[in-house]
């Protein structure tokens, strides 16, 4: 996504921690019922901004906000627009083109939605990750189907015209029949973008102990592949352009803030367990809500720690996130990276794997070999 201001734009990202209920399959830093912290949390965020701005520049052009979690739907208006105001204090918002907010079904009423557009968010992405009501109990979910559809019917009537949903696939007892009409169901709402992704089992989750105990059993990789060329070649064949390996959308709205960060380009990141990059270093925050909020009362930023990228760790990083784009990544960046001839190593790789290709000084993946990007990723990194 090359453009005029890309070495000066940048994206912010908000982590809000805050759920009604911790699904069984999710790794993200959530927590259930503690929603009376809000309050407090939006003080401390905002001073985590203040405090950060005081130590660090804040100069770069921000055209994307994200507010992700967690359930960042359950904040009011007020919290959020306390966290706006604190934002545009600090960072030049005159590029901002995109403002995402996630939500969950039946946790975000419609006049909560009429706040966020009267703020200026702009993008919603809604979590409704099957449209089968034994599958959302399975998964832990506190939504209905109906609920899914009346979320989305509220969003639009309130003005929403960019609109994600995503959905999960390879779940067990999830037949590839079922799978079809989840896809189905979706186009026939007409979103913008769709997000589809093979459910995984993470470590330390709910999910991950019971499969370790065998009380769940996973559904078998051709299961999984099946769903997943289907999900290809269904969402295209409806004019939805596959421009990430779990991203699909309408022409012109794919996520720009996620471009950030397959491109590796710079973002801000605040919140608990939020992860950002200042265009030279990777930082964390400390990944537990009690500690985050004490070190920000006690005038500390909660930075749990920091890496800084050397050119081996970008060439990598290139190679892994570029792959998992339809339009690859540029060469000339990677050649930034690496002392190699940059084109007789990709010859070498591409005798090697029959999918990967050049085509206008782009390295990408072509075909079905978009199933093995982490794989192929993997063979092309350097040490």
């Amino acid at each position: 996504m090359p453009s005029k201001n890309k070495k000066q734009t940048a994206g912010i990202y908000i982590h809000i921690p805050f759920c009604s209920v911790k699904c069984m399959y999710c790794d993200f830093y959530s927590i259930p019922q503690r929603e009376k912290d809000i309050p407090t949390f939006v003080d401390m965020i905002c001073k985590e901004i203040d405090l950060y701005s005081k130590e660090h520049s804040t100069d770069l052009l921000i055209d994307t906000i994200f507010l992700g979690g967690g359930t960042p739907s359950l904040l009011n208006k007020s919290s959020i627009s306390a966290i706006i105001e604190k934002i545009n204090s600090h960072f030049d918002l005159s590029y901002l083109k995109e403002f995402t907010i996630e939500s969950n079904p039946g946790e975000a009423p419609k006049n909560r939605l009429k706040d966020y557009i009267d703020l200026g968010i702009n993008r919603l992405s809604i979590g409704f990750q099957s449209f089968d009501n034994d599958i959302l109990k399975f998964l832990g979910r506190a939504h209905s189907v109906d609920d899914c559809y009346k979320t989305f019917e509220n969003a639009r009537e309130v003005g929403f015209e960019n609109i994600n949903i995503d959905l999960i696939f390879d779940i067990p007892n999830q037949s590839i029949d079922l799978w079809k009409r989840d896809l189905d169901k979706a186009i026939k709402l007409n979103p913008e973008h769709i997000c589809t992704y093979s459910l995984t089992v993470e470590k330390n989750t709910t999910l991950h102990r019971l499969v370790e105990s065998g009380n769940i059993t996973m559904p078998n990789e051709d299961v999984d592949v099946s769903m997943y060329q289907h999900s290809i070649n269904y969402l295209s064949d409806n004019h939805f352009e596959q421009y990430e390996i779990s991203n699909f959308c309408k022409k012109g709205y794919q996520c720009q803030h996620n471009l950030h960060y397959w491109e590796l380009d710079s973002y801000y990141a605040f919140g608990p367990s939020a992860h950002g990059y200042d265009g030279e270093k990777r930082y964390w925050n400390v990944k537990n809500l009690d500690k985050y909020l004490n070190l920000i009362s006690n005038e500390k930023l909660p930075l749990e720690d920091e890496e800084k990228l050397t050119d081996v760790n970008r060439f990598n990083e290139l190679i892994f996130n570029g792959l998992r784009l339809s339009q690859g990544v540029p060469i000339s960046q990677l050649s930034n990276y690496t002392t190699k001839d940059i084109y007789k190593f990709l010859d070498m790789k591409m005798k090697k794997w029959n999918g990967l290709r050049i085509n206008d000084e782009q390295l990408f993946l072509e075909g079905d070999s978009i199933l093995l990007a982490d794989e192929i990723a993997s063979d092309l990194f350097i040490t």
